[in-house]
């Protein structure tokens, strides 16, 4: 294998951490009849929270608690905006 296939491998690997929030988040989306997958692997090899169907259309919902902004201001992480811009909206 290549590096860059050998660096994706280990990218996708990493066990992604549940946080209270997005739990919390997943159990309202469940409430009102939708049915969110979690965790979900795009092939960016970045996850998304949940993805939900609705209307027929795939929905893709990211919960950004803050441990996703710097401190306690509403300046999203360096890791935070490369995910933006690297997972399709």
């Amino acid at each position: 294998t290549d590096l860059q296939e050998r660096c994706y491998n280990v990218f996708i690997s990493k066990e992604p951490t549940v946080s209270k929030l997005q739990n919390d988040v997943v159990v309202q989306l469940s409430s009102i009849g939708l049915d969110p997958k979690e965790e979900v692997l795009m092939g960016s090899g970045y996850r998304i929270d949940a993805l939900v169907e609705v209307s027929g259309k795939k929905v893709g919902i990211e919960v950004d608690g803050p441990s996703h902004f710097i401190g306690r201001s509403k300046s999203p992480l360096a890791r935070t905006i490369l995910k933006r811009r690297q997972v399709p909206s």
